[in-house]
């Protein structure tokens, strides 16, 4: 069902919709003319929609097949009064954002990217355990209230994460697959 209704789109252009196109080009740098080549792209350049009219209005306004969304929150009763959509896309993980079993029985097609920042995130992870393990926040603060004891005399515990066991919350999903490479630094990863 899906392929018939993604081989039906391909033979022309699909109208789209970005419904908060600044919350994932915040710094107007991101270039959109792959999709504007493959859609008859309108974007909304807004932060967020929170009020599920002007969702609604947006949406069948543009006679949209495709709805973009980067996280924010498409409610139900939005959905239910989408005319022409096909296709629910979350620019980004996760699809907490989407009634994603109310779009699916409408017959919308629901997807996301689950490679999303991955490096990004799994990098944030590993500076602020080696971060935690150094005490550099209290660390940092003490100099930036002029403390420079610290330099003469440890006043901050200092752990080595050699040999220390990582546990990931979640498991070995994407980002946690990402993060399990920091063995490289004598972790332990279960």
């Amino acid at each position: 069902m899906l392929a018939t209704k993604v081989l039906r789109m391909a033979t022309r252009r699909p109208a789209a919709v970005f419904l908060n196109s600044a919350r994932l080009d915040y710094d107007e740098a991101l270039d959109f003319s792959r999709l504007e080549s493959i859609t008859d792209l309108t974007m909304n350049s807004v932060d967020a929609v929170t009020d599920p009219s002007e969702i609604v209005s947006l949406v069948n306004s543009s006679n949209a097949e495709i709805v973009i969304t980067k996280e924010m929150t498409v409610p139900k009763e939005a959905v239910e009064k989408f005319t022409n959509v096909k296709l629910l896309c979350e620019a980004g993980t996760g699809y907490n954002n989407i009634p994603t079993t109310t779009a699916r029985s409408l017959g919308i097609a629901v997807s996301n990217i689950p490679t999303y920042s991955t490096s990004s995130v799994a990098h944030m992870v590993i500076t602020y355990v080696m971060s935690f393990s150094a005490a550099m926040f209290a660390q940092g603060r003490r100099l930036f209230e002029g403390d420079q004891t610290n330099f003469n005399v440890f006043q901050h515990p200092i752990y080595e994460i050699t040999g220390k066991t990582l546990g990931l919350v979640g498991g070995s999903g994407t980002i946690g697959t990402a993060v399990i490479p920091s063995h490289r630094f004598g972790v332990v990863d279960r």
